[in-house]
């Protein structure tokens, strides 16, 4: 009878474990959606605050513009040293929690050896800010052709020639609510993106941030999610000053 009664139990057990097992394997791709899905959000969260940044300055500046792009060629992001402390307190808000070089660059400054943020190392490794109003491939063509390699905040204001490439169409950015202003980058390798599946957070300029997937296959109406964004602003990434590298 004790036999009977001690198989009967292992057998149970047995089964309970195995049921157990195989719920916890189901449940695993459930978890690591939810935790892609929080890292996400905390992405879209970081440009929603910097669409408020960038309202306050636009505010209070000459001509209600909005900030300038960095200095430094093939830095596209913002001018942090227009915006912090003043508009923008927190640099790490421009440092996307769920991208592969998370671990690897927290634009600190090793001046005095402080190993602390520093404005002036605010590099584009992980959104992307032109500073200018465009909604097309053809529009950020341009725009990279010509300021990518000499550019100067004086410029910001010149004409560009834009090409009308054969079958791309014609995009309407559709008031403020359609024209992108800073995205997650996007790069050429899709080991580089921030996101899984393959897409992009994208703040517009009336404020709001929608998630885009990524296809190269995508055409100029998925601006900025397009192979020419990938081979522009995301084929580039400035040198930036020595004391943000440690050396």
């Amino acid at each position: 009878m004790r036999k009977y009664t001690l198989g009967r139990f292992l057998l149970e057990f047995g089964g309970l474990t195995i049921v157990l097992v195989v719920t916890v394997l189901l449940a695993l791709p459930y978890f690591g959606r939810a935790r892609e899905a929080s890292r996400r959000s905390s992405c879209q969260a970081n440009l929603k605050q910097m669409g408020i940044v960038c309202k306050m300055y636009s505010n209070e500046s000459k001509g209600e513009m909005w900030p300038s792009r960095s200095p430094i060629p093939d830095n596209w992001i913002p001018d942090t040293g227009y915006l912090y402390p003043e508009y923008l307190s927190d640099l790490s808000i421009l440092i996307c929690p769920d991208s592969p070089f998370v671990l690897s660059n927290d634009f600190s400054s090793m001046r005095g050896e402080r190993g602390v943020p520093d404005s002036s190392c605010v590099s584009s490794l992980f959104y992307t800010y032109t500073g200018s109003a465009m909604c097309s491939d053809e529009e950020a063509w341009a725009l990279f052709e010509s300021q990518s390699r000499d550019w100067t905040p004086e410029n910001r204001d010149l004409e560009l020639d834009v090409p009308v490439w054969q079958g791309s169409g014609r995009v309407l950015c559709g008031g403020q609510a359609g024209i992108p202003v800073m995205w997650d980058r996007v790069s050429e390798y899709d080991d580089e993106f921030s996101h899984t599946p393959l897409g992009i957070n994208v703040l517009h300029m009336d404020g709001h941030v929608e998630f885009v997937n990524y296809s190269a296959y995508n055409d100029s109406s998925w601006f900025p999610a397009t192979r020419v964004c990938a081979e522009t602003f995301g084929s580039v990434l400035p040198r930036m000053p020595s004391y943000c590298y440690g050396d």
